[in-house]
């Protein structure tokens, strides 16, 4: 055991599956995340960014996403430095408290980030 897992209780993994959803969107291309992205559950979330920066552009829909800790947040607005160049992260539907936290830190004007409203269907 390292000192990194005696140092933090850890969550075991079924816990954080059971704590954020991540569904793949085909149109457009990318994901959907629904429940909490915190600590537990931020090595999923990378995982699949990381899956989709090597197809070039894609969207993370976060209309389903119940909370998002600074970790989380870091690891979208970070996500679109590994897309090839002019490929954009869109992140679709954020709530309104996400939504502020981006404008509040200035990453919603991170480069290669776009947001987009939540549609009003």
């Amino acid at each position: 055991m390292n000192t990194a897992d005696t140092a933090c209780t850890r969550i075991p993994d079924t816990l954080a599956v059971r704590l954020l959803r991540i569904t793949p969107l085909a149109d457009p291309a990318g994901v959907r995340l629904e429940g909490e992205l915190d600590r537990a559950t931020l090595p999923a979330l990378t995982r699949a960014l990381a899956s989709m920066a090597d197809g070039g552009g894609f969207c993370a829909d976060l209309s389903g996403l119940a909370f998002c800790d600074v970790g989380g947040l870091r690891a979208l607005v970070t996500a679109p430095a590994g897309l090839r160049g002019g490929q954009i992260l869109t992140l679709r539907s954020p709530s309104p408290q996400l939504r502020r936290r981006l404008q509040l830190t200035g990453w919603d004007q991170t480069a290669g980030l776009r947001l987009q409203e939540r549609s009003s269907s």
